[in-house]
């Protein structure tokens, strides 16, 4: 877009939204239950690895039994007799060789470890798959929001939400499953051996478990508040890099490499910065939560040394370790939900963001022959109490070509966005044979417009799926033609891979003036009844825009056209020419007229040719 026309305003005033640090608990639990209903599609494979998550929890509570047995059978040399266990009296008549220790410890870590493995491969297939589905609908409904969401945002912080954003996302929907089922499992497995091996010792390591609640909940605050922060500015970075490296050609011709280094390591400096506070919030819980359990660990040991005989004793302490394992692994739940939640207030800020342009519920498929386009009494402004355009007036006819000419900033460009409906005015209305355009639905009316601007966009493609974008099953005959009547079939042929050519990223394997002519090959194969020439042959040389310009008039029959040119050699031929200025309308005729009209348009001409 040019000048004026471009919502640069919008871009200043608006930005999408920052996090809000100030949700409430509530607004948190949403957006997590929010990343939880991914899950639901794969609910036999949690009910799966939920069972394997009990199975294992009862095998790794026999692990200090285990241990129970090998100092048992070390103290007794010939067999295993359980008849110091108080507490469990009808296992005092319990004996058997030590023969099957060996046994005995086998099975217990095949069987913890086989269904660890099961669990954890069934958790990771929800993760992956749930991930894949966010992505997806995260991609789908970008594509779908409409322009002004776009003027509002920058390419790199959308590509962070979508690939940043959404892996950290991972780890919410697995890890944290995996915690809360199997850890607190663990501990409640745990939990009676503990007494069995301490006896009331055991009083002193279990009463320091509400304490651990106390650092997770205030640490839990900041690390979400550090990782907002963080992947706000992982944002800046995708999308500096990006600006930079689409640019790098201006970077180089003004000697600029050093200054944006520079930028880019102050912008690194701060994501660095965040990323090692957040790493020290969320290491410092691990060994915090070691020593309140050592503390009270150390005093049942104290107590255990003295009153417990040695198996006994050694199957305590295992027993300890095995329940502060799950404790220190349940603090990093509240870690993880605290960075999903961060990531997931970005990625739903994208998923709740409504279109402003969508079909009417009644929206009707347009399928007559284009008769007439007209624009009734169009006003519109990017942002408020700024109009670009107003009260423009103008009826354009099956068969005829409308010009649109006027300085940069003129509001050209925003006009024929209108009839595609990528803004709607704020006053008026565009109608196709007397219909409001808004009473259409978009793909039918988007179908029957071809357009060709001055930004040249092609994709990382071969050369036929560039041309057939608009008709993805276009013959290749077809797409010959329409690359031959666009002066392109000779410079494609002489490709290596001819038609099958991938052109690269945003085409930049070719020339500009063969990029152009590609997209007018695109536009010539939809064949739509509606044109739009936007700049079409701004980037060709004059010989090769003389060659275009015989196929471009080849094309413009029997359709209703809109050229915009800031040539005026381009829209002498045209049936009218609008002057622009301003947002208005303030000439109109043949270029014969408007010559002798003087004003705008002749001053234009003159100083395009005599100068």
């Amino acid at each position: 877009m040019n000048g004026s026309e471009s919502p640069r305003k919008a871009i200043k005033s608006i930005t999408l939204s920052r996090v809000n640090e100030y949700v409430t608990v509530s607004d948190l639990m949403d957006i997590y239950k929010r990343l939880l209903a991914y899950v639901k599609p794969h609910r036999w494979r949690l009910c799966v690895a939920i069972l394997a998550m009990f199975a294992y929890s009862v095998a790794n509570s026999l692990v200090s039994a285990t241990l129970y047995i090998i100092v048992n059978g070390l103290h007794n040399k010939n067999e295993v007799r359980l008849d110091n266990l108080p507490h469990i009296p009808f296992l005092s008549s319990v004996a058997f060789p030590v023969f099957w220790i060996p046994f005995i410890m086998v099975g217990v870590f095949f069987l913890r470890g086989f269904f660890d493995y099961l669990s954890n491969y069934q958790m990771s297939n929800i993760g992956i798959r749930a991930i894949r589905k966010v992505r997806d609908d995260l991609y789908r409904h970008l594509v779908y929001l409409s322009h002004d969401f776009y003027s509002r945002g920058r390419t790199g912080d959308f590509l962070s939400r979508i690939l940043n954003d959404v892996g950290q996302i991972q780890g919410a929907i697995t890890d944290v499953i995996v915690d809360l089922v199997k850890q607190p499992l663990v501990i409640l497995f745990n939990i009676p051996w503990v007494f069995i091996w301490g006896g009331k010792y055991a009083l002193f390591a279990i009463v320091i478990f509400p304490l651990v609640a106390i650092p997770i909940t205030i640490l839990g605050k900041r690390l979400r508040r550090l990782t907002k922060s963080m992947q706000e500015r992982t944002g800046d970075i995708t999308s500096f890099i990006g600006e930079t490296l689409s640019g790098f050609h201006i970077v180089k011709a003004f000697c600029r490499e050093e200054k944006e280094i520079g930028r880019f390591e102050e912008i690194n400096k701060s994501v660095f910065e965040y990323f090692r506070k957040t790493i020290k919030v969320t290491i410092i819980q691990r060994p915090l939560i070691e020593i309140m359990g050592a503390v009270g660990a150390a005093v049942a040991v104290g107590f255990g040394i003295k009153y417990l005989p040695p198996d006994r004793f050694v199957a305590f302490v295992g027993s300890l370790f095995i329940f502060y394992e799950p404790l220190k692994k349940i603090s990093k739940v509240n870690s993880t939900i605290q960075q999903s939640i961060a990531s997931g207030q970005r990625i739903f800020e994208v998923l709740d963001a409504k279109p402003s342009i969508q079909d009417k519920p009644d929206a009707v498929v347009f399928g007559e022959s284009v008769r007439e386009v007209v624009y009734e009494n169009i006003s519109f402004e990017y942002e408020k109490g700024t109009p670009v355009l107003d009260g423009i007036d103008i009826k354009a006819k099956h068969n005829e070509v409308i010009a649109i000419v006027g300085a940069s900033g003129s509001g050209k460009t925003t006009l024929v966005s209108l009839l595609l409906r990528f803004y709607d005015p704020v006053r008026g209305a565009i109608k196709i044979n007397g219909r409001d355009i808004r009473d259409l639905t978009l793909h039918s009316l988007r179908n029957m417009i071809g357009i060709v601007s001055q930004e040249t966009v092609l994709f990382n493609c071969s050369i036929r799926e560039n041309i057939a974008y608009g008709r993805p099953d276009a013959k290749l005959e077809d797409i010959e033609k329409a690359a031959a009547i666009a002066y392109a079939d000779h410079f494609i042929k002489a490709l290596p891979d001819g038609y099958n050519t991938q052109l690269g990223e945003r085409g930049l394997k070719l020339s500009g003036g063969e990029r152009q002519r590609l997209a007018i090959a695109r536009a010539l194969l939809k064949d739509p009844p509606i044109l739009i020439l936007d700049e079409a042959t701004s980037h060709l040389d004059t010989q090769s825009e003389q060659e275009v310009q015989g196929a471009l008039e080849n094309l413009m029959k029997a359709r209703t056209v809109f050229v915009i040119a800031h040539r005026l050699s381009t829209v002498q031929k045209a049936n009218r020419i609008l002057v622009m200025e301003k947002g208005k309308i303030v000439q109109q005729g043949t270029n014969e007229f408007l010559l002798r009209l003087g004003g705008v348009y002749k001053k234009l001409y003159d100083l395009q040719f005599n100068l």
